[in-house]
């Protein structure tokens, strides 16, 4: 897999798989638990809270898979 990054904001970087014709966001897996605290916490009932709790499975699984420690 090639990515090619085109920017930096804070804890989020544009970036392009190159077999895609248009770029996503990265988000750094701490942010990303953030993000989850406070959705459980202000929209217990969202399908955004549902959504980022499927990410955050798979951000775990793919580590998970390579060995690497969990930032949280």
């Amino acid at each position: 897999m090639e990515i090619e990054a085109l920017g930096r904001a804070g804890n989020v970087q544009l970036a392009r798989d190159l077999g895609r014709k248009f770029p996503g966001l990265l988000i750094q897996g701490d942010t990303l638990r953030i993000l989850l605290s406070d959705l459980e916490e202000e929209a217990p009932e969202s399908f955004a809270l549902e959504t980022v709790r499927d990410w955050i499975a798979t951000y775990e699984e793919l580590m998970a898979q390579r060995g690497l420690r969990l930032p949280y």
